[in-house]
């Protein structure tokens, strides 16, 4: 039988174990590094075991290679419907549905297609209010023009056998393949990102900002979600919170390697510093000759040359600006910047 399938992109699964990963790698560093039993810790496992379900599901997205929509010359089936074929007899319209940022083929068949499964009133009723059928061919998942497949299925209806098995045999699927706007879009957002972290890091009122734009933009997308005729406040009201949630990952992750990174350099400092007074009776007059001789990495350099050495009598003082523009004290008996 002449037939036509159409698999699901692999792109939808990769998202979501894009957006899941950072989520988890949070959860298992505060997991690591929090002590057993504290708030951190347990927010640690929360996180790791909510957002790590997306990684099966993502995977499963991904290596799912049975077919999605198979169309004969007989009828069109869709495997996310849960219904039998629909046959090109049954269907008097075809037309497309964007829902959620969600692409849909609404079929309107006639009396003689009996649903498999009925859907309940309320879902009836969401149906007929957002302009969808009982009958709907989800299309997100799969790389395929919209418009022109609405144009064949409604084709293919209304041709006979023969012809629709021409059709079928000479259709080309015309996916919709990653653009030069595309990487443009990947750019300015990657740039937007890197822009909002280091504006948060610069004072905690600029993250604080940041955070309440996201979470306005979060309302305005839920108070409009499925609304058509707003659908350009929802599209950039999502941008909006997105960027926001990546905005409050990054920094989050920014601040335990940072503190990992101030932390253990304080600790250097310290060991070195103490050293250099029992062989010599007297504190280094410069911490530069201390820092030096440190094995450190590049990061652990960079801040080590930001930090001010003071003699305060028989004892010494650490200080440097930290993120969010804090002047801090390292503390030689907790080993904490205060």
């Amino acid at each position: 039988m002449t037939e036509i399938k159409l698999y699901k992109t692999t792109s939808k699964g990769l998202k979501i174990i894009g957006m899941c990963l950072p989520f988890v790698a949070i959860g298992l560093w505060m997991i690591t590094q929090e002590p057993i039993g504290s708030t951190n810790y347990i927010m640690g496992w929360v996180c790791t075991c909510f957002f790590g379900l997306g990684i099966p599901v993502g995977l499963f997205q991904t290596f799912d290679r049975r077919p999605q929509i198979i169309i004969t010359e007989s009828g069109i089936w869709d495997r996310t419907t849960n219904q039998d074929e629909v046959k090109w007899e049954q269907i008097i319209e075809a037309y497309p549905l964007d829902l959620f940022d969600q692409k849909f083929i609404s079929l309107a068949t006639d009396d003689t297609f009996i649903l498999k499964k009925k859907l309940y009133k309320w879902a009836a009723k969401i149906n007929k209010k957002i302009g969808a059928q009982n009958l709907n061919l989800q299309l997100s998942q799969i790389n395929i023009d919209v418009i022109e497949f609405t144009n064949f299925i409604n084709r293919l209806s209304k041709e006979s056998v023969e012809e629709r098995r021409k059709l079928i045999k000479t259709f080309n699927v015309n996916r919709n393949n990653f653009s030069f706007s595309d990487i443009l879009k990947i750019f300015v957002y990657v740039s937007i990102s890197i822009f909002l972290l280091l504006l948060s890091l610069t004072s905690f009122k600029a993250y604080m900002t940041i955070m309440i734009v996201m979470g306005i933009a979060a309302i305005t997308w839920r108070w409009h979600w499925g609304d058509v005729q707003f659908s350009n406040i929802r599209k950039y009201s999502e941008i909006l919170t997105w960027l926001g949630l990546v905005n409050m990952v990054l920094c989050l992750g920014v601040i335990k390697i940072y503190d990992n990174i101030t932390e253990n350099l304080g600790e250097l400092l310290t060991i070195e510093i103490e050293e250099y007074k029992s062989q010599n009776t007297t504190l280094p007059t410069d911490i530069k000759s201390i820092t030096n001789k440190l094995e450190i990495n590049f990061f652990e350099r960079y801040f080590a040359e930001k930090i001010e050495y003071r003699i305060n009598e028989d004892d010494y003082i650490l200080e440097a600006d930290m993120l969010f523009g804090k002047r801090r004290k390292y503390n030689q008996n907790n080993g904490e910047w205060k």
